[in-house]
This record gives C-alpha cells, structure tokens and sequence, in this order.
C-alpha cells in the first residue's frame, strides 16, 4: 500500500464522527447529508470510495472526507464478497467503518432491511430526538466501536482460526451478541421498547457464515481488522 495513502488514512482516522452508508443519491439522501454539514462543522464524515461513482461534487464540502484503503487485504475481502453478491454501495462502507473504528450512519432507507438482517442487536427509542441528543449520542456510539473494537477483532481472529469448528464459531458469534447487549446501557436516556431504533449493531461474520464454504479457504487473520461488530446509526429517522 502506497505509504501516501496511509497517510491520508492516519490524519483522517482521528478526526471522524461517522461513515456514510448509501445505496444511491436521491432528494431524501441529499436532506439526510445537508443536515449533517450543517451540524457537525469541525468532525469529518467519511465518503467511501464507490461513492464517488455516484455524485463526486456534492462531497466537496470540507466535512466530507474521502476514505482510503491502508491495507490491500482489506481491499481483497471487498472485492470477495461483492463478487459474493454483496453491493459495493454496501460492503466498502461496513469495511472501512470497521478499519477506521467509527459507526456507520445509514442514510438510504433502501438498506435498513440488509442491515437489520445482519444485525444481532438494536438501540430502540420511543421519541423524536432533538439535535442535542444526535449529537451526544454520535458520540456514544463513536465509544461504542472504539472500546469494544479489540474484543472484537481478537473474537474476528479466533473465528477465522478456527473457521473449520462450527461449535467454537458459534460460541465465538454468541460472545459477540453479550457484548453487543452489555453495551446498551450507554444508551439509557433514549432506550424504549418500540418499534423506532437509532442504531444498528451490525457483524460482518454474519457476511461470512452465509458465504462459509467459499470463505474457508480465503479468509486469513488480516482480514480480521475489517470485521468488528458495527454500529449503524439510524438516520433514516430524520426526514
């Protein structure tokens, strides 16, 4: 990996309040990503590459920041699993939130149903929220992956090690759902029981184990950086 481009990835990895997930450009889209620039004027939000195919100058305003590969393996496991069936649209975003540590904020409705489907948990909430509380709680779900992300790329490695042993593996997906329910008492001034939910907790394993008899012979411990659980804000709620 051309040492240029891990330096775009280290000054840009600090520096970010999420990564954006989109299935495609469209007016509701557009609403989702203007409120964001007009709120969050001195954190990034970060624009995979593929997102630059679909509307490359809507992204020069300066919150937006273009995201970078560091390392070529994880540039392997995309190309994988998009030739798996997977959309680009959808696995770069779950790929780079997990390399640069950050939450992922779900912007096209088209995609709340793929992420549910490999989700194994949800922060679920019985009101509007008010910009204060986006705001403070981007900034709990950016703790959320920061201080589970070790657990969970050891969890990703063991996994990987033992992908040929499917009671390790599912004591190994298992672990990863109890640490993703310790985790939502963060959450206590929002969590409810109803149907609306502010953020996902996504896992990429859940990717692999659909896909299990291609991946193992392909998957190795350095992918492991590009599979920690994912939290997936919820934008989708703000019309």
């Amino acid at each position: 990996m051309d040492n240029v481009v891990f330096t775009y990835y280290a000054m840009i990895v600090k520096n970010l309040r999420g990564i954006a997930l989109i299935k495609t450009i469209n007016e509701d889209v557009l609403n989702r990503l203007n409120w964001l620039r007009n709120r969050f004027k001195y954190r990034n939000i970060g624009i995979p590459p593929v997102y630059y195919k679909l509307e490359s100058n809507y992204f020069d305003n300066k919150i937006f920041r273009k995201l970078y590969y560091p390392v070529d393996e994880v540039v392997y496991l995309k190309n994988i699993l998009v030739e798996r069936g997977f959309e680009e649209t959808f696995i770069e975003p779950v790929i780079m939130a997990s390399i640069y540590i950050s939450p992922l904020m779900l912007l096209s409705s088209e995609y709340v149903d793929i992420v549910e489907k490999y989700s194994i948990g949800k922060i679920n909430i019985c009101r509007e929220l008010g910009v204060k509380d986006w705001k403070l709680h981007f900034r709990i779900s950016d703790y959320t992956i920061l201080d589970f992300y070790d657990k969970m790329v050891s969890l990703s490695i063991d996994y990987i090690n033992n992908i040929k042993d499917n009671d390790i593996r599912i004591k190994i997906l298992n672990e990863r759902r109890k640490i993703v329910e310790r985790d939502y008492k963060r959450y206590w001034r929002i969590l409810c029981n109803s149907k609306y939910v502010y953020q996902y907790y996504l896992d990429p394993l859940l990717l692999i184990e659909e896909n299990l008899g291609f991946f193992i012979e392909t998957l190795s411990y350095k992918h492991a950086s590009a599979l920690s659980v994912i939290p997936v804000i919820n934008l989708t709620l703000i019309k």
